[in-house]
Order: structure tokens, then sequence, then C-alpha cells
């Protein structure tokens, strides 16, 4: 137990670690993520199917798709500092910003067929459910005692 008058904790200044980007300098760190990526592709290797060539092997050239992942490796900080930052009153605008971008990028690849849409929709947390067991009813399961259940109409 502290000694009573010991006011050392006044002596503090800051508390924590200094961000290691200002607001706008994390925006200008992800103009650069983005034109980075821009010059990016993979070559995605296809069969062609049909005519005098069909079975000769197509490099075509491919984007790669934005995540915030990426941008965070790029910028060299952790996924939970992005998360973090998201939190502050003063990076709430500009990650809003970098996630829109990033979002609308993989949102448009899927769209047109560059990104798996599967994949992106997963990513974009988008779901489609179909209910083909119970048309919309809950189930209501009885306990057997025997640890098995049975299902009710």
């Amino acid at each position: 137990m502290a000694a009573l008058g010991n006011n050392y904790w006044q002596f503090r200044n800051k508390h924590g670690r200094d961000h290691k980007y200002t607001p706008e300098a994390f925006w200008d760190e992800a103009e650069k993520y983005f034109k980075w990526m821009a010059g990016r592709s993979w070559v995605k290797h296809e069969a062609i199917k049909s005519g005098d060539m069909a079975g000769a092997l197509v490099k075509i050239p491919t984007s790669t798709p934005m995540s915030i992942e990426t941008f965070c490796l790029f910028a060299d900080i952790a996924h939970q500092t992005f998360l973090n930052y998201e939190k502050h009153t003063d990076f709430v605008e500009v990650c809003s910003r970098i996630r829109a971008v990033i979002e609308m990028h993989q949102f448009e690849g899927a769209t047109v067929g560059a990104y798996n849409p599967s994949i992106i929709a997963r990513k974009l947390g988008l779901t489609d459910k179909t209910d083909v067991t119970t048309n919309g009813e809950s189930i209501n399961v009885i306990n057997l005692g025997n640890g098995a259940a049975a299902k009710t109409e």
C-alpha cells in the first residue's frame, strides 16, 4: 500500500505509448498501400477450352484483393492496433474511410468476377440464408432422458 502523501502518479504527463501514426499520416500510409496494391497482380493459368489451341495454358494477370490484414502488414502494425485505432476518437473517421475503400474494392472485385464471390461474401460478413427444413417455425426438442432427443411437431 502506498504511503500517504505519495503523489508520484501526478508526475506522469501521459499514459500508454504514443501512436505510431497521426490520423493524417495513417491516411497517407493507406494511400501508399492503395497505390502499391494497384500495381500488384497474380498470374492465373487457365486452359483454353475449344478451338485449335484447346488445352493450351494462357497466363491471365489478375488483381490482388485488398484487405485490412495486408494493410496492417504494409503499415507495420498489428491487426489489433488497427482495431484499437478504430475505437480511438481521433482515428474513427480515417479508419472508417480505409475500411470502406478496402471493402468496396473486395465487393466490386467479387461482383465482376475478379475474386471468388463466396470468399469475399464471408470476408464482408454477407450471408444468404435459406430455411429449407422448418419454414421459419421453431423446432421443439424434448429430452427422452436417455441422452436422446425427439422432435415434436
